[in-house]
């Protein structure tokens, strides 16, 4: 389990930065499944009306890919230096949906990173 506990790279890995321009902003996050084995991640945030996530629970085949989108809506508040996302990782099955991984799993999930939020202008 140790080698999958670290088998997800994410970029940005330590902080998602919005500039604080007033309106609806997006940032990509990037999530790379460097295992041979099908992962599921989830993505929670500390605020679902300051930041809407794109593909917050989903499946990453074996080697490859995918991107999120993370939205700051900061007509819905501030985005002050508590926030932050977590994105969690464990083992997925052959023929399973992401949504079933997650709801059939119990404990403590494989991996997980813990990603600041900063916006510039607070």
């Amino acid at each position: 389990m140790e080698k999958l506990a670290k088998g997800i790279e994410i970029d940005p890995n330590d902080i998602v930065r919005f500039h604080g321009t007033g309106k609806d902003e997006t940032v990509t996050m990037t999530l790379k499944n460097r295992t041979d084995q099908k992962l599921a991640y989830k993505i929670k945030c500390t605020s679902n009306d300051l930041f809407k996530i794109l593909k917050p629970i989903d499946l990453i085949e074996p080697r490859s890919s995918t991107e999120i989108s993370i939205t700051y809506r900061p007509g819905k508040g501030v985005a002050d230096d508590r926030h932050h996302m977590g994105v969690y990782f464990i083992p997925a099955p052959e023929g399973c949906t992401a949504t079933s991984v997650w709801a059939e799993h119990y404990g403590k999930a494989v991996g997980e990173y813990r990603v600041k939020v900063i916006s510039d202008r607070g």
